[in-house]
């Protein structure tokens, strides 16, 4: 009789530590998420592979472009914020390919692809070792993912356990500006954002 207690004991033991590991036990997802590296606005944040720094961000209703003597504007349904910052590369040249806008509720939202690539923004550009480089970039957003956002930065979304940037932005949903301009420049830095603060 002892026996079969211990057995039926013996049996229950090994199916409570076999729900627990089921439970406990990270999704893959989980397991080959990026590492993440957090920080705030005109702070350094560095990941194994680069560094940034985002100085800037701002919200506008319109976005006006000029570059090579020609303007254009953009209007959306939600608005538009433009980041500026600096990123370097740390041991090796390397890309930075993706770049999102992440709202306060979760939901990401890529970098436009309707500006054209005559501003120099990211992605394209290739970063160095030893010299940092103006980063800019833009998010069409709705008006209520604003307040609270935080740009997420990544060599790539397609490597796992790759190095990931979040940095939270300071901009709120009372900041958002009728319009702001972005300027190519001939000489120094790569762009202007006007109005200037």
């Amino acid at each position: 009789m002892m026996r079969i207690v211990r057995s039926a004991l013996a049996l229950l033991f090994a199916a409570a530590v076999l729900y627990g590991m089921q439970h406990t036990r990270p999704l893959y997802s989980d397991i080959t998420s990026p590492i993440v590296s957090l920080g705030g606005m005109n702070k350094r944040v560095e990941a194994s592979a680069f560094a940034l720094s985002l100085d800037s961000a701002r919200a506008a209703r319109v976005l006006n472009v000029e570059t090579f003597g020609k303007s254009k504007t953009y209007t959306s349904s939600g608005v538009w914020v433009v980041v500026e910052g600096e990123a370097e590369a740390k041991f090796a040249t390397l890309g930075l390919t993706s770049g999102e806008w992440l709202s306060s509720s979760g939901v990401r939202y890529v970098l436009t692809d309707r500006v054209p690539a005559t501003i120099e923004m990211m992605p394209g550009d290739a970063y160095h070792p030893g010299l940092p480089r103006r980063v800019l970039l833009m998010f069409e957003v709705p008006e209520d993912a604003v307040a609270g956002g935080t740009v997420v930065v990544a060599r790539t979304k397609l490597l796992p356990l790759d190095d990931e940037i979040r940095i939270a932005t300071n901009v709120s949903d009372k900041d958002i500006e009728p319009a702001i301009t972005v300027r190519r420049n001939q000489e120094g830095p790569p762009w202007t954002v006007l109005p200037q603060r």
